[in-house]
Parts: structure tokens; sequence; C-alpha cells
């Protein structure tokens, strides 16, 4: 069902994009082109795979709803992790020969886990792992500044997102920000480029909602307050250009948290 709804969506975009040649983009080509600046096609569409994990820190998790329950149980949780693997479609255009602006549709597995200390009435009972599995559908937009200087390039991309999982009310925002800077060798006969950068991420992490969204066979509610580890993590990429159409591209991040990202760009 997943895959099914990515590609009506890759059916609709890739309509739009069939009409490309009959508008003159980017905005300011022929005086960026007379300059030496080699542009691509200004539409593309990129499928994308990311698999994600970084620690997590559970500020509190709270229960409500348990018929008075709820105010004997102490919970105490600490540090955490989360995990999601995230099939992205981005439709994008290059509006000005040093922006891009994009939008994207996709899908999210993940989940995340903490152990928690468990006592009631001052009594400890023991610590159990607290998980919640998450499932759900990302959409949002963003934009990429960039530029160069013969076989250097730098550039900024941002986006905000919403996520709205099946274990929790209302939607997940995120704001995510990655400068790079890189090396283009298609003047050395190789079609690569080359580069190192971070990434930042802040993200909404109180998630509220019912037990059973959680698994849990309970008619009370929970929610949790979390914040991620790090915000910021370095990354290493590179991209293979196979003609004037196609590229893969392939990025990893190191640190608090770790990452792969494969895509598929096919532009018109």
């Amino acid at each position: 069902m997943k895959l099914r709804s990515l590609l009506v969506a890759a059916s609709c975009l890739f309509t739009g994009a069939a009409n490309a040649d009959s508008i003159s983009l980017p905005i300011w080509k022929d005086k960026a082109e007379a300059l030496g600046y080699d542009l691509p096609k200004p539409f593309g569409l990129n499928l994308s795979y990311m698999s994600m994990e970084q620690g997590i820190n559970v500020d509190s998790i709270a229960l409500s709803g348990l018929h008075g329950l709820e105010k004997a149980l102490n919970m105490e949780a600490g540090a955490g992790k989360q995990a999601s693997d995230v099939m992205t479609l981005r439709g994008d255009v290059w509006l000005l020969p040093f922006l891009n602006v994009y939008g994207l549709v996709g899908t999210l597995d993940g989940y995340s886990e903490t152990n928690v200390k468990v006592s009631v009435l001052g009594q400890k009972l023991g610590e159990f792992p607290f998980r919640l599995d998450l499932e759900g559908y990302t959409y949002g937009g963003g934009f990429v500044l960039a530029g160069g200087y013969d076989q250097l390039f730098a550039l900024v991309d941002a986006s905000y997102t919403q996520t709205n999982l099946n274990v929790i009310d209302g939607a997940i925002d995120a704001i995510v920000v990655s400068p790079r800077v890189g090396f283009d060798f298609h003047k050395n006969g190789v079609p690569v480029r080359f580069w190192v950068g971070a990434m930042y991420q802040n993200v909404e992490q109180e998630l509220s909602g019912t037990l059973k969204q959680a698994g849990i066979n309970l008619s009370g509610r929970f929610d949790v307050k979390q914040h991620l580890e790090s915000e910021w993590n370095t990354i290493a990429g590179m991209q293979y250009q196979i003609n004037d159409d196609w590229y893969l591209l392939g990025e990893a991040g190191f640190g608090d948290r770790q990452s792969i990202f494969f895509s598929l760009d096919r532009r018109f």
C-alpha cells in the first residue's frame, strides 16, 4: 500500500514535469552559463531511502485515565534510542541558478525505546523497556541554496516536514538544515562529486496518545517528553552522474546520529 501510494504520487509529478521544455528555467540561466556554470536540467524527481538511528533522552513518561492507579505509579526514564526507515518521493525545480525548491511525500517505519524504572507506592518493581513502534506518513518541503567556484561548491539544504504516526495524536514537526562543501571532478573526466558537511535536526519530541494505540491493552493515555541526544552530526557523501538525466547519490551520517541515505534522481 505504501509503495502504491508513492507510485501514484510519482505519476502525478511526472505528468507535471512532462511540460518542462516549454518553461525557461532556471531564471538567469543564460547569464549563469555565460559565466561558465554547467547547470542541471531544471525539473527533477527523486526516490530515496534513509535508515537512521540516534540517541534520545526521555525527560518524563506520564500515564492518565487509569482510574487513579497512575497516582500510585512512579516512572523514571533515562537514555534510549530512536530508529527509523524512511522512503521519500521528492519533486524539485531550479527557480534560479542558485535556488532549488522542492516538495516531498514519504512513509516512515521505526521505533522509540527506553528503559523505565517503575515503582508503586515507593516500592521498586524493576526496570522495563518502554517501546513505541512508529509507522506513518511524512510530507513537507524545502529549498537548497548553492554556489561554487571552479571545482569547489557549497550548499545549504533546509526543510520543514510533518509526520503523522499511528501511535500518537497529531503530527510531529521537524526542521532539518544541512550545510555541505565539496569538490566536483567533472573537469577531471570523472562524473562524481564528493562532499562533507553537517546535519542539524530540530524535531518535536512530545508524544501523546492512547495506550491501546501503543499496543498496550489498557484504556488510559500516555505522554512522553524527550529530546535528542545531539542536534548535530557529521555527514559525508557522493553523487555519480550516469548521464544528463540520471544521478545516483549516497550519503552517510556519523557521530551521535548515524544514518545511511541513497537516492535515484531523474531530471527533465
